[in-house]
């Protein structure tokens, strides 16, 4: 691992009950509360199978000073049976990692609000200068697995990021390399020697390496896919009509995102060579008023991130708020029937969807602006309701848009 002790940072990048009158549309989850590790992970449950944390609970999760940032965990492990991990990264002035390469995931990064300055390679001659851009809001940058990336923000202001990795592994990493956040809202801290060598230590054991600066870039497989850097704004981008009817921006393709990652957590044991693993496809939606679509059953994982005004959503399942340590996915023990639920969620509500789910969106009436995306005007009423969306393929799924499936384990494998 190749580290320069005097350039180190760290690597790495009350549930709310929706009512309508006196109806409460929500209950609320709690898993890993009593003992099976350090951190509860509370969120709100309409129904078994969808999972939202609005930004008004963040303060409720796990959330970890690391790189002179805070960043509160929005998807965990344990919450995804381990294919992703979420989280909203709060980037200060002079905040964000140094250039890095990860063994084991690529990572997204979806700029809500203010800009980043990314490092996005290496050029290939000397003195072998790390290439760099500046990224504003509503633009998502792709990191693959293997090749260099990091982010610092140089802009004086501020600056908020979506990020997304595949596989799980890095809700982890924060954990046992960061210090745990005991008042949310207090000021973020700078980095400290402790935390340099935490972050040391814990990166080497996964495999991952700080990049000093004039260091050729390192080797990878020649499968590992480019970095893309993607807006919202950019009209060469594919669109696409979504289930309920509604235009999509296209920001990240399963074929640019590739499927080298996530095979164990998708397929299983063992390793077996030349195995696919999981992809995604990104999206971007501006809803104008409208009322709810048919439902919807997606056999992938759905994952939400509004933006700005109110997205609503309609949900129907099994009654939620599972308040054990089981899975928080299904395993309510609440009222098992059928109920169909509605709930709104402001600008950075994160929204997880399981396959099989039914459910629906509108925008009833969005009042409510994130002022930092750059597609609100301040004061809107009425307007747009934004959501980025993620689409979680595995190689069992039927509809992988990808070639390959998991493959049958040897024969006398499992019991």
């Amino acid at each position: 691992m190749r580290l320069r002790m005097g350039s180190i940072v760290a690597i790495g990048a009350a549930c709310l009950l929706t009512t309508f009158g006196d109806v409460a549309y929500s209950q609320t989850v709690k898993l890993n509360c009593q003992g099976i590790d350090s951190e509860c992970l509370i969120s709100e449950q309409p129904v078994q199978g969808v999972r939202i944390v609005r930004q008004s609970s963040y303060p409720t999760r796990p959330a970890f000073y690391l790189s002179s940032n805070l960043y509160t965990t929005l998807a965990a492990a344990r919450e995804t049976l381990n294919k992703f991990v979420a989280f909203d990264f709060i980037v200060p002035p002079g905040g964000g990692p140094l250039p890095h390469t990860h063994h084991n995931e690529w990572e997204t990064f979806f700029v809500e609000s203010g800009s980043v300055t990314f490092t996005i390679g290496v050029e290939d001659k000397s003195p072998y200068n790390f290439i760099t851009k500046e990224i504003p809001a509503g633009t998502v940058v792709y990191g693959p697995q293997g090749p260099v990336h990091g982010f610092l923000n140089t802009s004086g202001k501020p600056a908020r990021i979506f990020s997304f990795a595949m596989p799980a592994g890095l809700d982890n990493f924060f954990h046992v390399s960061g210090t745990s956040v005991a008042d949310w809202n207090a000021p973020i801290p700078p980095i400290t020697l402790d935390e340099i060598f935490r972050t040391a230590f814990w990166a080497e054991q996964r495999g991952d390496a700080l990049y000093p600066p004039n260091t050729p870039a390192p080797p990878v497989p020649a499968t590992t896919p480019e970095h893309v850097i993607s807006s919202i704004n950019d009209p060469t981008r594919p669109t696409k009509t979504g289930p309920f009817g509604e235009k999509r921006v296209v920001l990240l393709s399963p074929k640019e995102v590739g499927n080298i990652t996530a095979a164990e957590a998708f397929c299983g044991p063992p390793p077996l060579p030349g195995r696919p693993g999981g992809t995604v496809e990104y999206s971007y939606l501006s809803l104008p008023p409208t009322g709810f679509a048919a439902d919807y059953v997606s056999q992938n994982t759905e994952v939400f991130m509004t933006l700005g005004g109110n997205l609503s959503l309609r949900v129907t399942g099994a009654n939620g708020g599972n308040n054990g340590n089981g899975n928080g996915n299904g395993n309510g023990n609440g009222n098992s029937a059928t109920q169909t639920k509605i709930v709104t969620l402001e600008p950075l509500t994160f929204v997880q969807i399981d396959p099989g789910v039914a459910f629906s969106i509108a925008n009833l009436a969005s009042t409510n602006i994130h002022p930092g995306f750059p597609t609100n005007t301040p004061g809107q009423v009425g307007g747009n309701a934004q959501a980025l969306t993620v689409t979680a393929y595995g190689p069992q799924d039927k509809n992988y848009p990808l070639a390959g499936q998991c493959p049958p384990p040897p024969p006398g494998l499992f019991p």
